[in-house]
């Protein structure tokens, strides 16, 4: 397979959350949450099908290949853990902590995915067992 560009890879999580919240994904509902105009949406989803990602008839529903639905929870999975660091433990704005994510995870390779989540895990294991150390961290991370 191909490599997938940044914008694919939007499209991709796109299409895996929008079918979590529809039960046939259009690409109406794909310019909606990515806020584009349906040309953009169509170019995009005719890639991903030459690529192998969808499978999409002309005015049809989208669906995911088993290798889009792979890459796309891949992506989301970044995403998460992403915004889960940037506003739970950097206390940062959701609004900042969804942008910083979706900018990130694009780029973000699986063996440092794998540290950062260790690192999480680690944070927020301490901090539940000692408020001194979430008081600590609070002040060593509001110290701006």
């Amino acid at each position: 397979m191909a490599a997938l560009t940044e914008g694919l890879q939007d499209y991709l999580e796109a299409i895996l959350l929008c079918s979590a919240e529809h039960k046939f994904v259009r690409t109406k509902h794909l310019a909606e949450k990515l806020g584009v105009k349906s040309p953009s949406v169509n170019a995009a989803v005719k890639e991903l099908a030459r690529l192998g990602f969808v499978e999409h008839e002309s005015y049809g529903y989208i669906e995911l290949t088993a290798e889009g639905r792979r890459q796309a929870e891949s992506v989301y999975s970044k995403h998460r853990i992403l915004y889960r660091f940037f506003a739970k433990t950097l206390s940062l704005p959701n609004d900042l902590a969804e942008d910083t994510a979706c900018g990130i995870e694009h780029h973000l390779d699986e063996l440092t995915l794998k540290k950062i989540t260790r690192l999480l895990d680690f944070l927020e294991r301490k901090m539940k067992q000692s408020e001194e150390f979430t008081s600590e961290l609070r002040k060593a991370l509001d110290n701006d």
